[in-house]
């Protein structure tokens, strides 16, 4: 039985919706949801927006009050927060208040107007069952719906020149190339097939970055120069945990090797006093190696400072969180050995920290008694139909005893330092994912699904990994029979070549192509975030500086992959490029 989907509008004229807003007493702002942003739509699931406005910016049917102010803004100029809910390149919802992923409060607190959206994904199909989801969907997704609001500017409170982009992991990803993609001709012909209102533009003022999923053909190289000393991941949304084979750790020594001519390749520098950033032979000096330590070390100093002044819910010192003297609420371990309870954790693992997951059909929906197809993760953090309860469990959550970090992590009461990137890792953030990491030896990663195509759904992207393979044929024969063919057929395949380029945005980022750049960018990164290399993010606000963008980035301590912040912090930030 095909899923019914809701959607409040039968035509692209929001200004035949006023009587759909309704008034939210708990949240005090007026609500119009499900709204379908293209009349092309593939998988309108997943193809829908809300908006959120504050309560002073409108009355009863949709009328927007001119007059009426809030924290200094009127309808006319307060900014409009467009929040992505991608994740892991894969098909995602718009989210509702109070509703798993949802992160509007703050936002309508400081009376912005909130856009919630969400996007095809790589394991999207249309109602022929084709894949339709593969890169650039998500992108063009996006594109469209901004596009699709500026069209209805006149009908929605909110200053669509002052569109705050805000995303997380693929989202964040998705956030920096809308901030560095705007109205670029590249995407012309995919807006046009997705119905996009090709007179509007698609361009942001400003790009909010969280822990961003980015530079993929080269993230498999950037994991092994960060993790290489570690030999064993932890379960993760990458697979269950497991130590390294002897091939393994012989392809991590390659890859480190590419990564670092790759980073030294980019000419970067400093954007303080313009000096070169480069790594040395062995990746673990230099002044590329410098700048990150320098960016781990103010992360661990503003957290201890904060500690100190008993700025944080912490109540501990910053002594008793140096001798581990403290507790705190994590995530129980992953797996255990139980199959579904390993495929539930790795779904976890993408929805994010605390996130509840909604539970997933145990009968197929005929009611037949047979096992029913598993729900991709938009499935799971979808709204359920009206009068149906949103049924989520809980993740299992543990009290553990902090650790003695006096080895590797000093503090004298202004300044931290960290030991070194190694010990660092081997002794607070562990290795996460297997070697390879991105474009996986089994080819089963979300990043394989996105570079696919309607007729092979997983595909090999990285050809470098090909190279690293070739140089170990003598030592691992078995290993070099089993990938490389595989691998090395990535080479001269355009269009594959074609879909990697456009959702990088290391490719955008000053070039000579004419885009419509945000004019503000913000990035922050958990320090404690092993899902990519912290390289991988550093470079980023590296280019993004070089190109003379206004860039504010920096690691927050402890954080893992999340929308990684300090309360109130971005919505400081909003107000100092608004106001």
């Amino acid at each position: 039985m095909e899923e019914h989907i809701y959607v409040v509008n039968q035509t692209m004229e929001l200004s035949d919706c006023k009587n759909d807003w309704f008034f939210d007493e708990k949240y005090k702002c007026w609500c119009l949801e499900d709204i379908l942003y293209t009349d092309k739509a593939t998988t309108p699931k997943f193809q829908r927006l809300s908006i959120f406005v504050p309560e002073p910016y409108m009355k009863k049917n949709g009328e927007i009050d001119p007059d009426a102010t809030m924290n200094g803004y009127n309808a006319s100029n307060v900014p409009v927060i467009f929040e992505n809910n991608s994740a892991g390149y894969m098909q995602m919802p718009h989210v509702w208040l109070e509703g798993p992923r949802c992160y509007a409060h703050q936002y309508l607190e400081k009376g912005y107007v909130y856009v919630t959206c969400g996007n095809r994904g790589s394991e999207s199909k249309d109602k022929n069952g084709e894949w339709c989801g593969k890169s650039p969907a998500n992108l063009v997704d996006l594109k469209t719906a901004i596009r699709f609001l500026r069209h209805n500017a006149d009908c929605i409170p909110g200053c669509l020149d002052r569109i705050i982009s805000v995303g997380w992991s693929a989202g964040g990803a998705m956030s920096t190339l809308l901030g560095v993609t705007g109205n670029h001709e590249d995407f012309i012909p995919y807006l046009e097939e997705n119905g996009a209102f090709m007179e509007e533009r698609d361009d942001v003022y400003a790009s909010q970055i969280y822990c961003p999923i980015v530079d993929l053909e080269h993230a498999d190289l950037a994991y092994e120069w960060m993790f290489h000393e570690d030999k064993e991941n932890e379960a993760s949304p990458a697979g269950p945990a497991g130590t390294m084979t002897p091939f393994q750790i012989a392809l991590s020594a390659k890859l480190k090797e590419r990564y670092i001519a790759y980073f030294n390749s980019l000419e970067l520098v400093n954007p303080d006093d313009h000096t070169a950033l480069r790594l040395d032979e062995d990746g673990r000096g230099g002044a590329g190696y410098d700048y990150l330590m320098e960016k781990l070390n103010a992360s661990a100093t503003d957290f201890l400072r904060r500690l100190a002044a008993g700025k944080l819910p912490e109540k501990y010192s910053p002594q008793d969180y140096l001798t581990g003297n403290y507790e705190y609420e994590t995530m129980a371990p992953m797996g255990g050995g139980e199959p579904e309870k390993e495929e539930a954790d790795l779904m976890q693992g993408h929805a994010g920290p605390g996130v509840a997951l909604r539970r997933g059909p145990e009968k197929d929906s005929e009611g037949e008694g047979r096992p029913a197809e598993k729900p991709s993760l938009g499935d799971m953090v979808s709204r359920p139909p009206k009068g149906e309860p949103y049924e989520a469990f809980e993740p299992p959550m543990i009290r553990v005893k902090g650790e003695d970090k006096q080895e590797w992590l000093k503090w004298d009461g202004s300044k931290a330092e960290i030991s070194d990137l190694d010990t660092y890792v081997l002794k607070h953030r562990r290795r996460m994912k297997p070697c390879t990491s991105f474009d996986t030896l089994s080819m089963d990663s979300g990043e394989n699904r996105v570079f696919g195509m309607p007729e092979k759904h997983f595909m090999h992207f990285n050809g470098e990994i090909a190279e690293a393979i070739k140089e170990l044929e003598k030592e691992f024969p078995e290993e070099y029979q089993k990938y490389y063919k595989a691998y090395q057929a990535v080479d001269g395949d355009e269009a594959l070549a074609r879909r990697i380029y456009l959702i990088n945005p290391f490719n955008y980022i000053g070039a000579s192509e004419k885009s419509d750049d945000a004019k503000y960018f913000r990035i922050r990164v958990g320090a404690s975030d092993a899902d990519t290399s912290l390289s991988v993010n550093m470079t980023l606000a590296l280019k993004l500086a070089a190109a003379g963008k206004p860039v504010d980035y920096a690691l927050v301590w402890d954080k893992p992959h999340c929308e990684a912040d300090y309360p109130g912090e971005v919505c400081d930030w909003i107000e100092k490029i608004c106001k």
